[in-house]
Order: C-alpha cells, then sequence, then structure tokens
C-alpha cells in the first residue's frame, strides 16, 4: 500500500518510549496514524538528512548541494559513557541532535575552528567583542 501525505498532524511516544507514532492526513483526507519501535525511528531520523541532500541534489541539479540545517543553539557537556563530549546542536524550529564527540575529535575540532575558520570570521566580526555576543545569542 502506498500513501501519500497531505500533512503531519501530531507526533508522540508510545509504550512508554518504546516507539513513537506519527499521525498523517492522506491525500484523500483520511486520518492515518504511524507507529514505529525505537530502533525504526532511530533508523528513519538517521536516514532523512541524506535522503533530504539527495532530493536536493535532484531537485538543483547540482551534485554538491546539500540540505543545511541552521544553527541556532549548541551545548556542551561532559559525557560519562565516553572520553569525551556531548555536543548538541539545534535549530530554530526546535530540532535538536546530540553527538557523542571523543576527546581526540574534540581537539581536532577545536584547532580546526581556531584555525582555519580564523580568517573567514576576522573578515566577518573584527573583534572578540562581537564573536562573544553570537556565542552568548546562541545559547
Amino acid at each position: 500500500m502506498r500513501i501519500r501525505s497531505a500533512g503531519l498532524t501530531t507526533c508522540g511516544v508510545i509504550e512508554a518510549g518504546k516507539g513513537i507514532t506519527l499521525g498523517l492526513v492522506d491525500e484523500h483526507g483520511t486520518d492515518i496514524s504511524l507507529q514505529l519501535s525505537f530502533d525504526q525511528a532511530q533508523a528513519v531520523a538517521m536516514t532523512l538528512p541524506r535522503l533530504l541532500t539527495l532530493a536536493l541534489r535532484s531537485i538543483t541539479k547540482d551534485k554538491d548541494a546539500r540540505y543545511v540545517f541552521s544553527l541556532d543553539a549548541w551545548h556542551v557537556e561532559r559525557s560519562a559513557e565516553c572520553d569525551g563530549l556531548v555536543l548538541t546542536l539545534g535549530t530554530p524550529d526546535g530540532f535538536h541532535v546530540s553527538f557523542g564527540v571523543p576527546a581526540q575529535t574534540c581537539r581536532a575540532l577545536g584547532w580546526t575552528l581556531a584555525h582555519e575558520v580564523k580568517p573567514a570570521m576576522e573578515s566577518d566580526a573584527s573583534d572578540d567583542e562581537n564573536t562573544t555576543a553570537a556565542r552568548v545569542a546562541l545559547n
């Protein structure tokens, strides 16, 4: 059976976190509820950004196009489960994703942000006050 969604109505957690439900309205106006186990929902979440990029490349005919989320907020915290940090990134519309970042990757990312991006940042912000203000605004 093929269902063509005309709209997303409600989303929620079911069975004490063992799954999720997505409420849809199909092209005929029929309410539909799609229930996914936690593992299935995780697989969909991991797949959607790549599919959005592929769709955008098809629409634009640009092989280098990619679907980009606007960053609105970020948060870094220590992780008890690994030797590294948890980096959470968020968009203005409330989408948040967290990454477990190993210590070595944290150092490499920090170095890259401090050294490789510096020339680009200097052209946009002439002093540290602008950078600090931008960081505070994001958090």
